[in-house]
């Protein structure tokens, strides 16, 4: 049986700068012997990990799943994998699109472990709304790449959570 090319990509929860992707591709091709990643964010920037040269990364074929150090802060990114012969001759494909916001999941999740802390907060309207509000952005990133592929619209609604956790004083 052919292959049938898959990956998935998620972030580290112990550490966001973190990009996890794992083949979970079907059937098989014994010409198969190495893949390259291409990951680009809404700007069209190539993501790379620091030392890198190329504007992709070479994943060994024999791994099932690669960690690749490249994120500062969310970034809504397309990703490319090629899998390659020997010769480098591009045998599969696929592209897909992926919303990577685990920095502002993690500070959500200080923002709720904080209401338990200071019993006081819960009973702060603005806490509240814009706790809500910011929950509802990081929302709104994922489906836009759920519903639309959108990584423009994705970005922009990682943009305001990233703002609202640099500016936290003044929401939270």
């Amino acid at each position: 049986m052919p292959l049938n090319p898959a990956f998935t990509a998620s972030q580290d929860p112990s550490n966001a700068a973190y990009v996890v992707l794992t083949d979970i591709s079907t059937g098989s091709d014994g010409a198969i012997s190495s893949r390259k990643v291409y990951i680009q964010n809404s700007a069209g920037d190539y993501l790379v990990p620091s030392g890198t040269t190329t504007n992709y990364v070479v994943w060994p074929y024999a791994d099932d799943s690669i960690s690749l150090n490249i994120l500062e802060e969310d970034t809504a990114v397309s990703i490319k994998v090629d899998w390659l012969n020997s010769g480098s001759t591009i045998l599969y494909t696929l592209t897909q699109q992926f919303c990577l916001d685990m920095y502002s999941k993690l500070f959500f999740y200080t923002l709720v472990q904080a209401q338990g802390v200071t019993p006081s907060i819960p009973q702060d309207t603005n806490y509240f709304s814009n706790m809500a509000l910011f929950w509802a952005t990081v929302e709104g990133a994922e489906q836009a790449i759920v519903l639309a592929q959108d990584l423009s619209g994705s970005q922009n609604c990682l943009n305001r959570c990233t703002y609202m956790r640099q500016n936290q004083s003044k929401y939270f």
